[in-house]
């Protein structure tokens, strides 16, 4: 049997139960560090999105990304582009940071 491929895109449900399952994902934020700083999202790496290319070497095509940003449309573009370049584990947010604080409230 083989793997399916991963979708391009999580919704804050599907990053809930990953969380929940300790699954193994490195979590990596592309908004800009001032972005950062207003709303941490843990201690996730940051590379702002017109940085990526600088720092494939600091990313392992191994593992499971789930890109992040504030609203999802950087984190898309993360996720096509490191596809592009070999990274088929790498995910966007879907509805990025602002997504996930709605769901958290919601079930909260």
């Amino acid at each position: 049997m083989t793997n399916m491929p991963l979708p391009l895109e999580i919704d804050a449900h599907g990053l809930h139960k990953i969380r929940l399952g300790n699954e193994d994902a490195v979590f990596l934020d592309v908004r800009m560090p001032w972005e950062v700083a207003q709303a941490p999202a843990g201690d996730s790496p940051n590379i702002p999105l017109n940085q990526l290319p600088m720092h494939l070497d600091d990313l392992s095509k191994a593992q499971r990304l789930i890109i992040i940003c504030a609203h999802g449309n950087r984190s898309l573009m993360a996720a096509q582009w490191l596809r592009q370049n070999g990274f088929d584990a790498a995910q966007s947010l879907m509805g990025g940071m602002a997504s996930w604080r709605r769901y958290e409230e919601m079930a909260a």
